[in-house]
C-alpha cells in the first residue's frame, strides 16, 4: 500500500490523562511519540482489525467503524481509528490486557 500521510494525529483525552500521571521519561511517552511520528508519515501503519472483531468497547465508547492495532516494544499494543483522514490513538496496553479486551483466550 502506498504511503498515506496524515494531516494530524490525535490522542484521546483518556490516554492523555493516563500519560500525564506517568513520569515524563516513562517508556509509554516515548512509544506514543514514536507512534505519532509513524502514523503522521503513514496513517495505515497499524494492522486493520476486521469489522466483526472490533470489540464492543470501542464501538460503544468511541463509535468506531474502523480499528487498527499498533505494536509497541515488550508486547504492548495500541488501538487507533481514522476519522476524516486523521488517526486517533485510544490506548496503550499490555498483551494480556489486549487479549482480554478482544476476548482472546490466554494460557
Amino acid at each position: 500500500m502506498p504511503r498515506s500521510p496524515a494531516p494530524e494525529v490525535y490522542i484521546v483525552e483518556a490516554l492523555n490523562e493516563f500519560l500525564k500521571n506517568l513520569a515524563e521519561n516513562h517508556k509509554f511517552h516515548k512509544w506514543t511519540r514514536d507512534m505519532k511520528t509513524v502514523l503522521k508519515e503513514h496513517k495505515y501503519s497499524g494492522e486493520l482489525i476486521k469489522k466483526g472483531q472490533i470489540p464492543d468497547y470501542y464501538i460503544e465508547k468511541y463509535g468506531v467503524n474502523n480499528l487498527y492495532r499498533y505494536d509497541h516494544p515488550e508486547g504492548h499494543r495500541s488501538c487507533y481509528t481514522i476519522v476524516n483522514g486523521c488517526p486517533h490513538i485510544f490506548d496503550i496496553m499490555t498483551h494480556p490486557e489486549y487479549d482480554l479486551r478482544f476476548g482472546y483466550r490466554t494460557t
